[in-house]
């Protein structure tokens, strides 16, 4: 129960846990479109889109928040942990942006907008900014094997281990990005995927989302 209080007392935890359940319905209504009533499907698809509404809502104004926040990775010493957390954070911040004004245009209040080349923004900016968080990740794993192999772990199972037990954040990280990057891209058409991988992905994605919140020590 304090976990629940916990997660409800905070926005990002509220966004996580509606995510979670977002996902949760497209894979089950993936998985039962064609063999269950149409009643049903529909059911999901209506709950699937109440939710992908309320966490546009919930996260309005937040692009200019996170725009701002960008010019925090300048103070890091390293070039390259700069480069991908600046970049990765304004691509982020375009991507809420572009959000914002779907949620305006699907919500009504501003007819006028062309939703789908912003949906197809929305996607290019969330796309980046994943490839250049998986740079990051990608990085630092790169930096922990080499280190691993210069000592005296020179098995590469015991490697995997010690990585896995040293640096739990940089894996939760890892994991959540390598299955995000799947959604833009299935969003552009870039890489084609069904509706149940989509929400299969998604739902694992917010999971290792909600564990940082959850246990503040995983956060990377």
């Amino acid at each position: 129960m304090d976990i629940v209080i916990k997660l409800n007392s905070q926005t990002v935890g509220k966004d996580k846990v509606a995510r979670l359940c977002q996902y949760s319905c497209r894979a089950l209504w993936a998985s039962k479109d064609g063999s269950e009533s149409i009643e049903t499907v529909q059911l999901l698809k209506h709950i699937e889109s109440i939710l992908s509404s309320f966490r546009k809502l919930l996260r309005f104004g937040k692009g200019f928040e996170v725009l701002y926040s960008a010019t925090a990775g300048l103070k890091l010493k390293e070039l390259s942990a700069q480069l991908f957390i600046t970049l990765g954070k304004i691509a982020s911040g375009l991507f809420l942006l572009a959000d914002h004004v779907v949620w305006l245009s699907r919500s009504g209040i501003n007819k006028n907008i062309n939703t789908n080349k912003w949906v197809d923004r929305s996607n290019r900016f969330w796309l980046i900014s994943i490839l250049f968080n998986l740079c990051r990740d990608v990085q630092e794993l790169y930096r922990l094997f080499v280190y691993y192999s210069r000592s005296n772990i020179r098995n590469l199972q015991r490697t995997l281990y010690a990585v896995y037990r040293e640096n739990k954040p940089l894996l939760v990280d890892t994991i959540k990005n390598v299955c995000d990057v799947f959604i833009p891209l299935n969003g552009l058409g870039i890489l084609p995927v069904s509706n149940q991988t989509i929400g299969l992905l998604g739902a694992i994605s917010s999971l290792m989302g909600l564990l940082p919140l959850v246990y503040p020590r995983l956060k990377f």
